[in-house]
């Protein structure tokens, strides 16, 4: 027997992919927001799609800069994954806060999160609002991942990433099934 959802809720049922840290900025100003919006686009050039509130700092940010980062944490880093969310960068230096560490990127000017599985850098190919929601679409310049936490694929049991289900639910990978 199936249950019915109310069609806003429908994200609720295919959205449980990593819940990232985006980092967005530059040397200077720099933010830090969790996203669970995101999703591969492209191989060949390699593209991801990040979706964020418009009237958030991190929209703001990207749209100024052109380049944001994709932080991969792991379950270690829920706490600040919960925590980044709740305060607007605006009013508050998540960084300091937090305690969060950074480095700065390869080849953006935006810092990325130390203590993160992997990043992702991006610049910003393309953008389109919907409705609140601004879609920004990154074209990958640079990635790194933990050594030990990688080998041709994500290790799930090993990097233990975290994975938003709606409100401050999350779950954990944890096995990795082949067929």
């Amino acid at each position: 027997m199936k249950k019915v959802l109310e069609v806003e809720n429908y994200y609720k049922l295919i959205n449980h992919g990593p819940c990232v840290l985006i980092t967005s900025g530059n040397k200077k100003i720099k933010n830090v927001s969790p996203v669970a919006w995101i999703t591969p686009l492209n191989d060949e050039p390699p593209m991801v799609i990040i979706c964020v509130a418009s009237s958030h700092y991190t929209a703001k940010l990207i749209n100024k800069y052109k380049e944001f980062v994709i932080n991969v944490p792991s379950v270690d880093m829920l706490k600040i994954v919960n925590d980044t969310g709740k305060i607007s960068g605006i009013k508050s230096d998540k960084f300091s806060e937090f305690n969060i560490e950074y480095d700065f990127g390869q080849k953006v000017d935006t810092v990325h999160l130390k203590n993160c599985v992997g990043f992702v850098e991006t610049k910003l190919w393309f953008r389109k609002d919907f409705s609140g929601v601004t879609l920004f679409v990154g074209k990958v310049v640079y990635c790194e991942v933990e050594k030990n936490l990688y080998d041709n694929y994500l290790i799930p049991q090993k990097a233990k990433t975290v994975h938003h289900i709606g409100s401050n639910k999350f779950f954990v990978s944890s096995k990795l099934i082949q067929v």
